[in-house]
């Protein structure tokens, strides 16, 4: 029977399995990764509910982050973690074996027997355990969520950047080819004796500004490249030859129904939930504490052999609550039930300040746009009629040129302009939890 027992209790035990690490492989791994990885497509047509091929925009991009930065695996690790603090909650205590021979020297006999304690406490001290293991598993799965939407405004803000850089390079190329032009005209005319040297050095300094300006934004396209892979967690040669869907922060929605977003936000965002599972956690502590003060009964029923004579045994042992009735743990958890409900609020005023602050930006923002595009319709409804006194041979190239040139500065300047008020709604997204940087329904 012992054998019988002590195999059963072998069974129920975990054994040990070393896994280590080797920096090696786990470097090679990283820069094999692609965006064409078959366990990573799965992944994407199980999230996205679509056996097609992806459309690299916002929404599958920031799955691919999900699947592919460590930030995730982190957080989930926490919540196993939590979840295993679960298990140690509702297990029952193990019961204690001692055995202590005692020999008389006197009579020359021994005293051998067992005696197993056995932990009896309240049923309300263990349920406090559950609980608050239960609400720190809460805590563990908003984590999950402020992670995962975390990689997405990282994504976002990889996106804004390669898009701004795309365009501000075409515009600056344009750019850069007419300032060629006008300093090619400007070279002419002072050949022909029709302009000082003055006006050509200022013609070839502006044309080597431009150039430098276009050097420039084909440096930032690079590296707006490169922060985008390093946001989805990819090398930057994993990008190569894909195409991205960018018709979400080309085109996003305009957000509609703030007011119902805001009042949602303050009670589920997942930084407000987490706040509240901490507090449910902080009050079934105090719950535990204050089942505390009060004796965990301990019996021993045990056996003695001693010297022919079998003797049963029965111990009771009780703490004796003279001294302190755990009055010290008591004020403690209360203090931090206390601590929790005033996070619980900060939480809250961090959230709504943030929403505030998004929504004062986004709409300065708009306000910054509209005047951008003012300036740029203006500049081309002069460069439309200057090309057509050109076409009459009423004003010469260089006129034209110009008019070109400033209709270029003022598309660059709606393209700053564009690009704050999409941070500007990114950061109101962000706020709200709610995504607006997708593409517009087509009706």
């Amino acid at each position: 029977m012992s054998g019988l027992l002590a195999c059963a209790l072998l069974a129920g035990c975990a054994s040990y399995v070393p896994r280590p690490l080797h920096p090696g492989r786990s470097a090679a791994a990283l820069q094999a990764r692609s965006l064409s990885d078959p366990r990573l497509l799965r992944f994407l047509a199980v999230e996205q509910h679509r056996g097609a091929a992806p459309r690299w925009n916002l929404a599958t991009l920031s799955l691919v982050a999900l699947y592919e930065r460590p930030d995730l695996p982190l957080a989930q690790a926490r919540l196993r973690e939590a979840r295993g603090g679960e298990i140690t909650a509702s297990e029952l205590p193990n019961p204690t074996l001692s055995i202590a021979p005692t020999y008389d020297a006197t009579t020359g006999g021994w005293k051998i027997g067992p005696l197993i304690d056995f932990l009896i406490q309240p049923d309300g001290a263990r349920r406090a355990r559950i609980a608050r293991a239960r609400a720190r598993i809460d805590e563990a799965r908003q984590r999950i969520a402020i992670a995962a939407w975390s990689l997405r405004g990282q994504v976002r803000g990889a996106l804004l950047d390669l898009w701004s850089a795309r365009a501000a390079l075409r515009l600056a190329a344009r750019g850069a080819t007419l300032a060629a032009q006008y300093r090619d005209t400007i070279a002419q005319r002072y050949r022909a004796g029709m302009v000082s040297a003055s006006a050509l050095s200022t013609a070839t300094l502006a044309w080597q500004r431009a150039a430098l300006q276009r050097s420039a934004a084909r440096r930032d396209l690079r590296l707006a490249r490169s922060a985008l892979a390093a946001a989805l967690g990819l090398p930057d040669a994993a990008l190569d030859g894909v195409r991205l869907d960018l018709r979400g922060v080309s085109h996003p929605r305009t957000p509609t129904r703030l007011q119902a977003l805001v009042r949602a936000a303050l009670v589920s965002r997942p930084e407000v939930l987490q706040a509240l599972a901490h507090y449910a956690s902080a009050q079934a502590a105090l719950r535990l504490a204050v089942a505390r003060q009060y004796p965990w009964l301990e019996i021993g029923p045990g056996y003695h052999y001693d010297q022919g004579d079998h003797k049963f045994i029965l111990s009771i042992s009780l703490p004796l609550p003279v001294l302190n009735q755990n009055q010290g743990p008591i004020a403690q958890a209360r203090a931090a039930r206390q601590l929790a409900a005033a996070e619980f609020v900060a939480a809250q005023a961090r959230v709504l300040a943030q929403i505030d602050a998004a929504r004062a930006d986004w709409r300065a923002s708009r306000s910054e746009l509209a005047s951008a595009r003012r300036v740029r319709g203006a500049a081309a409804q002069q460069l439309r009629r200057q090309r057509a006194r050109y076409a009459a041979g009423a004003i010469g190239r260089l006129r034209l040129l110009a008019a070109e040139l400033a209709s270029v500065q003022a598309r660059q300047g709606t393209l700053a302009a564009s690009l704050d008020q999409r941070r500007a709604l990114g950061r109101l997204e962000a706020a709200l939890y709610h995504p607006f940087l997708v593409a517009r329904r087509s009706r």
